[in-house]
């Protein structure tokens, strides 16, 4: 896609993007029977089931600005004809939702987000169109932390393939910060914005503090 195309498009922030923010990364089990509930989400299918993860994100730093997110992140590791892919994905802002859907192929929806931070609990409230979900999530007392680092993760987790408007992306962020255990983590009233993780089983999830993120250029064919 040309920069004067995606110019027309309003884009005007281009790759590599470097992001500074907080997270919480959610990892859940999920059974065949739990994709084929949810359906509605694109999640891959899988015979066995597998790992995926939910990312609730707080943007502090990028190329347009504070944002918030919460995406899934499905990783189809017992294919390896698959990549990682990001089938949902929320965000807070117009500009990231235009530049994300244009520069990675990233299906980003518009949503509103209300949080409530009262001493290790962390509540969060996203809108979209009109239906609302509530995410509470609770921190470990402790401060104890473990750095993370994507050069000590597999290549192949790291490569996420998109389809947007008949083309292929496929990129490869890299990314470093240090993970906190999280004691908690509560999902109500999911209802048709968000597959219902409270019925998956929640693996052990972590707090980000802190972390820095790249997103490189997509490579971008033709379908």
């Amino acid at each position: 896609m040309s920069v004067q195309l995606l110019q027309e498009q309003n884009i005007h922030q281009f790759p590599p993007w470097h992001l500074q923010g907080e997270g919480f990364i959610l990892n859940y089990w999920i059974t065949p029977h739990f994709i084929r509930a949810a359906h509605a989400f694109r999640i891959a299918p899988s015979p066995l089931g597998r790992v995926v993860q939910v990312m609730l994100v707080r943007y502090q730093h990028s190329p347009v600005g504070p944002y918030d997110e919460l995406l899934i992140m499905d990783h189809p590791l017992i294919s390896k004809r698959r990549l990682s892919t990001i089938p949902k994905i929320y965000v807070s802002t117009q500009e990231s939702l235009v530049h994300g859907q244009h520069l990675w192929g990233i299906p980003k929806e518009h949503a509103e987000f209300n949080w409530q931070i009262q001493g290790q609990e962390v509540i969060c409230q996203i809108t979209h169109q009109q239906q609302t979900l509530t995410l509470r999530l609770r921190k470990a007392k402790s401060s104890r932390s473990i750095y993370i680092n994507s050069h000590h993760l597999p290549t192949s987790m790291l490569k996420i393939r998109q389809n947007w408007k008949a083309l292929h992306y496929q990129f490869s962020p890299q990314f470093r910060g240090y993970l906190a255990k999280l004691t908690q983590v509560e999902w109500q009233n999911t209802q048709d914005i968000f597959p219902d993780f409270s019925r998956a089983k929640h693996l052990q999830s972590f707090y980000v503090s802190k972390f820095n993120l790249i997103f490189p250029a997509a490579q971008v064919h033709k379908k």
